[in-house]
């Protein structure tokens, strides 16, 4: 007898297995802690900005981290969001082990055994909708995400601010460079030690490397996504949204970005309000020790020279006599 010819069955995915291919075995989870700790280990990163943000940056010793619904490319939460709910779908229907094995499939290792875990995290997220969360995960998940996709900007109800300060792996990136213009860009670089530190100062806060695809986000930090334990109190949509935070479009892979991330539930004192492209713009001021930078890169553009100049007098001022001033290498037409 074919799965399909169990009753009920036809009524799941017709890619029910390869979704279930897709959950990492136990010797794929040892090789993605590996893939984890070389993302983890890196020396720095760089912060693009123009004239105005990098004097504020060097003389203020700030980073403005941005609510990351009101970023430029805000549309990647609705990327994310919809594949999530396809595969949050897919996880609530896929057949049981009972199915597989009256199917004959129990000779298969790894299919019993992420079959038994698909099982058990369904047993706890039936308990996380007895929590007194509202409708339960699936409902909450549909209504964040219809609401995204409705607004480019900024979601009415959303239930977690995530405000983010962005970073590149790159420090002379053509295609980062091209949003200055003729204005004339710069990249700082940071320690990504410190700025580890830094995030760690906020309840819940991370410096986390973005994923350029959804389903390698879920192979190598599954348990952001399918946690397997949830406790009383857990608040699943607020891990989702913050995990979705970390995904990108494959579109955007150049830009190798990490993401400095700082969680809030609620809009606080400490929120301020800047002009940005789509408008009011709800930000946080993050202080970091100036030992952080170690080097400025002016961008392509005129008046490099004097451009160069003047950040080596800023940052003296400041006593960062230690920090490098570099010219960009990237041909550019302007």
């Amino acid at each position: 007898m074919s799965t399909m010819d169990l009753p009920g069955v036809n009524q799941f995915p017709p890619d029910w297995l390869t979704e279930i291919n897709r959950i990492p075995t136990r010797q794929q989870l040892a090789q993605i802690k590996n893939h984890t700790a070389e993302l983890i280990d890196l020396d720095t990163v760089y912060h693009y900005t123009n004239a105005a943000g990098l004097l504020g940056i060097i003389s203020s010793g700030q980073l403005w981290a941005t609510d990351v619904e009101f970023l430029n490319d805000a549309q990647e939460l609705t990327y994310a969001g919809d594949r999530l709910l396809r595969a949050i779908q897919a996880e609530l229907v896929t057949a049981s082990l009972r199915e597989h094995v009256t199917a004959g499939n129990a000779g298969d290792p790894q299919l019993v055994e992420e079959s038994r875990a698909r099982e058990y995290r369904r047993k706890n997220w039936d308990r996380h909708k007895n929590l007194g969360n509202g409708l339960g995960l699936l409902p909450a998940l549909n209504s964040i995400v219809d609401e995204l996709g409705q607004m480019r900007g900024p979601s009415r109800s959303s239930p977690l601010h995530v405000y983010v300060t962005c970073f590149c792996l790159t420090g002379d990136l053509l295609s980062q460079w091209r949003g200055y213009g003729g204005i004339g860009g710069y990249s700082i670089r940071f320690r990504s030690d410190i700025l580890k530190s830094v995030a760690d100062r906020f309840r819940r806060g991370d410096f986390l490397g973005i994923v350029y695809d959804f389903d390698e986000a879920v192979k190598y930090h599954r348990d952001r996504f399918f946690p397997e334990y949830l406790y009383s109190g857990t608040n699943l949509m607020d891990d989702y949204l913050k995990a979705l935070t970390t995904i990108k479009n494959p579109a955007f892979s150049e830009e190798r970005e990490w993401r400095l991330m700082i969680p809030r539930e609620e809009i606080r004192d400490d929120v301020g309000f800047r002009v940005g492209p789509v408008g009011v713009t709800p930000y946080l001021q993050v202080e970091f020790p100036r030992e952080a930078v170690t080097e400025v890169i002016v961008g392509p553009g005129q008046h490099t020279r004097e451009r160069a100049l003047g950040i080596r007098q800023l940052l003296d001022r400041y006593g960062m006599n230690q920090v490098q001033v570099k010219l960009s290498t990237t041909s550019l037409r302007l």
